[in-house]
């Protein structure tokens, strides 16, 4: 402070000497000079400005209608006296020239600070934003493409009746689709990697690599276990034979799809990249730091992250098991797990529930579990098109959040709607949740069980008329296609409603503002204002 105070008369001088305010359109500085852009040099006082002690030379540039004034290493302590003592705020905008539009525009902004999210809730927003914002526009396409897809492979009435069987074409345009969803799917694991490091100021190429690494051929994804009956997962899951005694670990789980556990190793290599940016021989640095960064990461996954996940896999699969066949503990928690399984997707760990699919198919003949999948995906794209009905003022968002309902709907796939609306305002995911606990609670009651198959509006063709044999139940009169479409209805319906009651809530709705704000750089306050005021008021008609 006491060095801008040196400067506050020379900075007053060289004001008055350039023409003031009349004269200065903007103004800036670099590691040496004040740098002005001015109307008229002509009514500079040249001669005045070089004969004081702060002025060690003047450079002009004409190309580019600059006016340097060389000040030394002192100049940003000089930039902010001057604006200090001419009343300029420290991006060089005049207080004196301020019109009514941006005095307006500084009230808001100082609202929306006295009400954003601080602290570590706000970092994390940022964070989440800044690793999901660049695959918005990937995730769109990738759900279009699953739900052409999904309305090509879904089998209508049986084994072998989907259109691709039934059609060469579609076969043929099937075909061509599997590559592009696999590599979709494997797409987006990679780039969540490469987002982490770039969200965290890091080398991105070190993301990709990690990425690449972790869903390599070599690692065998969750689903792709086959169970049998009487058998854990642990127990059938491919692994490393360190010791030679037969006991495999670490297993190899691919982390394709497992979006959280692939956020956890990326923020685990950026921290191994600062750790070895510390490394003073520049020499060594950059032949052991790459080296360190991609090895120890990758050991870091393979010995930590994926065996919690592989546990948490197991005991899920063991509790599942029992809690979808008591007769009372399924009524409570089949529920609470279905409401729970959109997280479950956020986490990417939902792929270890097609073992547990597999598992209770192979004993039973269907599954609980396949029937609250199919509810839950489609709640999820309601909640996504009830939130965009909530805010139908932000015309950008209808195209987002329509097309992304409809691929959740339609085509089984959560992913565009959870991380472009659901997750990020939250409130859709906990109607959502909601919504399908509800639902779920019908489907338990009346006993209707589903076949592994479509997850979306198709998968209504997968529930069975009646409950497996095995189970020991009965499903209730009208038989397991009513029931599963009166799920899927008070799912939806519990969800869309209560999607609009908690966006209302003056918390949600002052937090999905500041989103909004930042997404699309618009203001659902001020359009609200706007929408009364351009509403015409009606005029009683006097009889």
């Amino acid at each position: 402070m006491a060095n801008i105070k040196m400067y506050q008369d020379d900075a007053k001088h060289l004001f008055e000497n350039v023409g003031g305010y009349e004269n200065i359109i903007s103004f800036k500085h670099c590691m040496t000079r004040m740098r002005f852009t001015l109307r008229d040099w002509s009514k500079v006082n040249e001669q005045e400005i070089k004969s004081q002690k702060y002025c060690t030379g003047i450079n002009k540039v004409e190309s580019s209608n600059q006016y340097q004034v060389i000040i030394g290493m002192g100049v940003a302590d000089f930039y902010k006296a001057f604006c200090e003592v001419n009343d300029y705020e420290s991006d060089g905008v005049s207080r004196k020239n301020i019109d009514f539009k941006t005095k307006q525009k500084e009230d808001i902004a100082q609202i929306k600070a006295k009400w954003r999210v601080k602290g570590w809730g706000n970092k994390a927003l940022s964070f989440i934003s800044n690793v999901f914002s660049p695959i918005v526009y990937p995730l769109l396409g990738y759900g279009l493409i699953l739900t052409i897809w999904s309305l090509l492979t879904v089998e209508w009435s049986g084994p072998a009746s989907s259109a691709a069987d039934s059609v060469h074409f579609f076969k043929w345009v099937v075909d061509i689709l599997d590559i592009l969803v696999g590599t979709f799917s494997l797409f987006i694991t990679v780039v969540v990697s490469y987002t982490v490091f770039r969200a965290m100021n890091a080398n991105g190429v070190y993301g990709i690599i990690i990425g690449v690494i972790l869903t390599s051929k070599g690692l065998v994804e969750m689903g792709a276990v086959d169970v049998e009956s009487g058998e854990s997962i642990l127990g059938n899951y491919p692994g490393f034979d360190i010791t030679g005694n037969g006991n495999y670990y670490p297993w190899l789980i691919n982390f394709n799809g497992l979006l959280i556990p692939m956020i956890v190793v990326a923020i685990f290599g950026v921290y191994m990249e600062r750790w070895t940016d510390k490394i003073k021989n520049q020499t060594a640095k950059q032949i052991v730091a790459p080296v360190l960064i991609i090895l120890v990461t990758y050991l870091f996954a393979l010995f930590i992250i994926a065996p919690i996940g592989m546990l948490f896999t197991n005991y899920l699969s063991i509790s599942i098991n029992w809690l979808s066949t008591n007769y009372i503990a399924k009524y409570i928690a089949l529920p609470i797990i279905a409401a729970l399984y959109g997280p479950l997707v956020i986490t990417g760990m939902h792929h270890s529930i097609t073992p547990i699919i597999l598992q209770g198919q192979a004993t039973y003949g269907a599954t609980i579990i396949q029937g609250f999948i199919t509810i839950s995906n489609i709640s999820q794209g309601i909640a996504t098109i009830a939130f965009t009905v909530l805010h139908k003022r932000v015309k950008e968002l209808k195209n987002v959040g329509v097309s992304n309902g409809v691929s959740a709907i339609v085509g089984g796939i959560t992913e565009p709607s959870l991380f472009t609306v659901n997750l990020k305002h939250l409130f859709p995911l906990i109607a959502c949740s909601i919504g399908t606990a509800c639902g779920t609670l019908l489907l338990v009651a009346s006993n209707t069980y589903a076949l592994q198959g479509a997850s979306s509006i198709f998968g209504i063709l997968m529930y069975q008329m009646q409950a497996p044999e095995l189970t020991g139940v009965t499903t209730w009169i009208g038989g397991g296609y009513v029931w599963g479409i009166l799920s899927i209805l008070l799912s939806c319906g519990v969800t869309f409603i209560m999607t609009l009651i908690l966006g209302k809530t003056k918390y949600f709705w002052n937090r999905s503002k500041d989103l909004l704000q930042e997404d699309y750089n618009v203001d659902i306050n001020t359009l609200k204002i706007e929408m009364k005021v351009k509403k015409p008021k009606q005029q009683k008609v006097v009889k």
